[in-house]
């Protein structure tokens, strides 16, 4: 089923891009727009930009771009009509159902997200439909979890038995093959067919940062069962253990209102505390710390708070992720529980606001670090002593800011009374070695790694493009019907040198025959092609070029007239066409010279380019006066 044009305005009006990018990515306003640390590659130096007037969005550093419905298709790696309905959703705007035929057409990660969601409704259902959910529920109220809570975060039970969730999707039309792929039911090796992957547990679904169902964790309720206290999903296509924080969707609007993110162990830790007040949390879910977590928590914040329970394997494993967290660029503090506590039992006996107390009083990874090796006994002997200080300075070393690497090393030597001097040059060979392994990027080249990485995507679609051909697309895309006319009827589209190019060009012609208003953000619904979405968004980003190397005429003034740039732009192109004519002119005068040919016809067609050439250039500064 076709989806309204109509509906699909509606949508794109209601979503503001700044408000869903803002969902995802901590945005700072810089003049008319928004910039943030790009979501979609790594970097330290903010270079994604939101235009609030254009309702576009574009990465100066890997070149990515588009409008609110491609930024949710890049983000999601979804189709424009899974992105359109989440956005629909978003803004509670009603889209026609979706039919089975529909259904079949979608993709597999759009199927697999739909299959989740229905499988998280199931579980939530089953807490309040069935008398064995319902001991389940009395589970969470034991653990002292609101009915709102578990409404929030999506609480669920699985029932005991091999096929409870594989009798609802056959009820449901679901594809079992799909149930599978999502490591919901398990194939049957001896009898054929599938079972339940989760049985008789308490469910914990995990989110998107965007709020899609991407997995599960379960935690065992009964003592008969033989499987592990707590199981995840398995990797699928849409959920990667490694790159989900549980809680992410939930506490990322306090995590940047607070600017920084307290990082806790489990489920239960973690929803006791959202409850208790503490939002600015997430949890590892007893995995160990990994780069991506901490870029998911840097698009929000640039400070973390570990939360240490001395009692805890999995804590002590967050610990040791303290280098990493300092390794991408973000800052570190650590809270320490009392012994025997852990965030749910400390905040259940003390209260929401003893735990901001607690965090408030964190203290920095130098201090926790003295304070652990303290208890181990290491400051009794010399060489206890040195291996302190040698962790110490190795986790200072991971710092890609020098200057804020120069202040600890300063502590440190205040501290332990070790000279400056001894210091640095421990400092310089952990660096050496880390250069020697390709690990340590000093901060200086973080900027240009991220233009070199850009490099590759801008090849195609920006520096390859002639500046004048630049700019007449940019001033086509922002002044619509009118502008194209003016650009067509007075220079050729086939003149145009970039293939790119020349593909907008088409695309904004047949806009403009068929007599339709239109605007660049509603051009891109059009296109299908990643890197054309990419590089018109580049282009309504970039600056005029034009005046850029061309030094026989003046100077843009500082608030160009369209007009007058477009006429600039094509006075330039026709130069640069009449240069390469006279080019190849020379160029078969020698060859004719060296046959022995009579040269007269070769100087009249010389002469007959360079007079053209003379008067674009003379009309163009007779303008240039008149406006004057």
């Amino acid at each position: 089923m076709r989806i309204p044009d109509t509906k699909i305005d509606d949508v794109r009006t209601a979503s503001d891009i700044v408000d869903v990018v803002s969902s995802h990515v901590s945005l700072k306003k810089r003049g008319k727009n928004y910039v943030g640390l790009c979501p979609f590659h790594q970097e330290k130096t903010p270079s994604f930009n939101v235009s609030p007037d254009r309702q576009m969005y574009h990465c100066f550093g890997c070149g990515v771009g588009g409008n609110v419905f491609t930024f949710v298709m890049e983000l999601e790696r979804v189709s424009f009509v899974e992105a359109l309905r989440t956005l629909a959703d978003r803004a509670g705007i009603a889209l026609p159902a979706e039919r089975p035929e529909d259904r079949a057409q979608a993709t597999e990660n759009e199927g697999l997200y739909i299959v989740c969601r229905k499988a998280g409704l199931y579980y939530y259902d089953n807490l309040t439909d069935t008398v064995e959910g319902k001991l389940a529920l009395e589970y969470f109220h034991h653990r002292g979890l609101t009915d709102e809570t578990i409404r929030k975060f999506g609480l669920g039970y699985a029932m005991n038995s091999w096929d409870g969730l594989i009798k609802f999707a056959e009820r449901e039309g679901i594809d079992i093959a799909t149930l599978e792929k999502d490591g919901l039911a398990l194939k049957r090796e001896d009898a054929g067919g599938y079972y339940d992957r989760f049985r008789g547990r308490a469910m914990f679904p995990f989110f998107s940062t965007s709020g899609r169902t991407v997995g599960f964790g379960a935690r065992k309720l009964r003592e008969d069962d033989p499987l592990g206290k707590y199981m995840n999903s398995p990797e699928t296509p849409i959920y990667n253990k490694s790159r989900i924080l549980y809680g992410i969707f939930q506490s990322k609007d306090a995590i940047r209102e607070k600017e920084f993110a307290v990082l806790v162990e489990g489920y239960i830790d973690l929803i006791s505390l959202f409850q208790a007040g503490v939002e600015n949390v997430v949890a590892t879910s007893g995995t160990a710390l990994t780069e991506e977590q901490i870029q998911l928590i840097g698009r929000y914040a640039k400070n973390i708070t570990l939360v240490y329970d001395a009692d805890s394997a999995g804590s002590k494993a967050s610990i040791r992720g303290v280098d990493l967290i300092i390794e991408n660029g973000l800052d570190v503090r650590i809270a320490e529980l009392p012994s025997g506590e852990d965030p749910d039992s400390f905040v259940k006996k003390n209260g929401g606001p003893a735990f901001q107390r607690l965090v408030e009083n964190a203290v920095s990874f130098l201090d926790f670090k003295a304070m652990l090796f303290q208890a181990e006994g290491l400051f009794d002997t010399p060489d206890g002593q040195t291996q302190v200080v040698r962790s110490i300075v190795e986790t200072i070393s991971k710092m890609k800011d020098e200057l804020k690497r120069s202040f600890y090393v300063k502590r440190v030597s205040e501290k332990y009374g070790i000279y400056e001097t001894v210091l640095y040059r421990e400092l310089e060979k952990l660096i050496g070695q880390a250069r020697a392994r390709g690990q340590f990027i000093p901060r200086s080249n973080v900027d240009v790694g991220i233009q070199q990485r850009g490099s590759v995507r801008q090849s195609q679609s920006g520096p390859d493009i002639p500046a004048p051909e630049r700019d007449l697309l940019k001033l086509m895309l922002e002044h619509g019907n009118e502008m194209v006319r003016f650009v067509i009827t007075n220079f050729e589209p086939a003149m145009f040198t970039s293939q790119q190019a020349q593909q907008v060009i088409r695309l904004l012609v047949r806009r403009t025959e068929s007599g339709d208003n239109w605007d660049a953000n509603s051009l891109i619904n059009e296109v299908e092609d990643a890197e054309l979405k990419h590089l018109i968004a580049n282009l309504l980003f970039s600056e005029f070029e034009i005046s850029k190397g061309w030094a026989e005429m003046d100077s843009l003034p500082e608030v160009a007239n369209p007009w007058e740039v477009a006429e600039r732009c094509i006075a330039k192109l026709r130069i640069q066409k009449i240069d390469a004519l006279i080019a190849e002119n020379q160029s078969r005068m020698k060859e004719a010279e060296v046959r022995g040919e009579v040269l007269t016809e070769y100087h009249e067609r010389n002469n007959t380019l360079n007079r053209e050439k003379s008067e674009i250039r003379s009309s163009q500064l007779l303008e240039r006066r008149e406006h004057q």
